[in-house]
């Protein structure tokens, strides 16, 4: 039988109808409506309804958000989608025609992937990072996905790596997410520009979006400014998960969200500047996500 899966991000809900092979076969997107849960709900329901016409009704309904989420589906805080205190699962429940509805973290449910059809599959201690707009983690022990001592998940994007740094969208100074996202790629990326420096400058001039893939692309090419930048990027990255390293030891590092889409450029990177940063000298293997774009539409509809 078919499920629906919904993936809200900070700019787009992806959904999509997944099979009991966990195999994606339709999707649609819209635009993440900020700061209103009613309208929020209501474009899953008409996603919900695009997705299924002609089928039969689904049994499973599952909705991954990007913030912290209580065992009983409500969002605790989801900054960058402007909620708080928000009881999403019973509001959806009222409108989409599923016997279950489903509501994870969006790092945990791209985990869920990872850890039935990714990277972690077979792994007792894993970590996840998730490099969006902004930063989520997922916490892997003794092969089960780690909610919080509390109930109330985990978010690694949102310990402090930069004392008095710039200010977070939760509010708090010197976030990770605030210097490992694609947000802050995108931020170094608009330094350039305004700067009028190198490639990424004379690119954005001819139309370009000066965001965290043409930084990218650009320091694959070569440009000396977008090395260096993403050089800084990745030394950062590095000095967070070499933290995370010394706490929790994990075998395998996954590292999923939209900036994991450098592959190789970014990992080898990483492989290269973590395990010096490390407590150990060493660490477990860094891997980019395998389970692909749609992680998180899967991860949400797995029970």
């Amino acid at each position: 039988m078919l499920r629906m899966g919904f993936d809200i991000g900070g700019t787009t809900i992806k959904g999509g109808l997944v099979d009991d092979d966990l195999k994606l076969v339709s999707r649609v997107d819209r635009p993440t409506p900020f700061g209103d849960a009613g309208l929020l709900c209501d474009s899953i329901c008409a996603m919900a309804d695009e997705l299924t016409r002609g089928t039969d009704p689904c049994r499973i309904a599952g909705v991954t958000v990007p913030g912290s989420v209580s065992r009983d589906g409500e969002i605790i805080d989801a900054w960058n989608i402007g909620l708080r205190n928000i009881p999403i699962r019973r509001m959806l429940e009222e409108k989409l025609d599923a016997e279950t509805v489903i509501v994870k973290n969006d790092a945990d449910a791209a985990c869920c992937a990872e850890l039935r059809i990714g990277a972690l599959q077979g792994v007792k201690t894993g970590l996840m990072l998730t490099l969006g707009t902004g930063v989520g983690g997922s916490i892997i022990i003794d092969g089960k996905l780690f909610h919080g001592g509390l109930d109330r998940g985990t978010e690694l994007g949102h310990a402090m790596i930069n004392r008095g740094g710039a200010v977070c969208g939760c509010g708090h100074r010197g976030c990770i997410e605030t210097l490992c996202s694609a947000s802050a790629l995108k931020r170094l990326a608009q330094k350039a520009c305004q700067e009028r420096k190198g490639m990424i400058y004379s690119l954005s001039e001819r139309g370009e979006a000066h965001d965290a893939k043409l930084l990218i692309d650009c320091a694959r090419k070569g440009d000396s400014m977008a090395v260096q930048l993403f050089d800084e990027y990745t030394d950062v990255l590095s000095d967070a998960i070499a933290s995370f390293v010394n706490i929790l030891d994990p075998q395998v590092i996954v590292i999923g969200g939209g900036v994991s889409g450098a592959g190789d450029f970014l990992t080898e990177r990483l492989k290269a500047k973590v395990p010096p940063r490390t407590f150990f000298g060493s660490c477990g293997s860094i891997v980019a996500a395998q389970a692909g774009n749609d992680a998180g539409i899967i991860g949400a509809v797995m029970e």
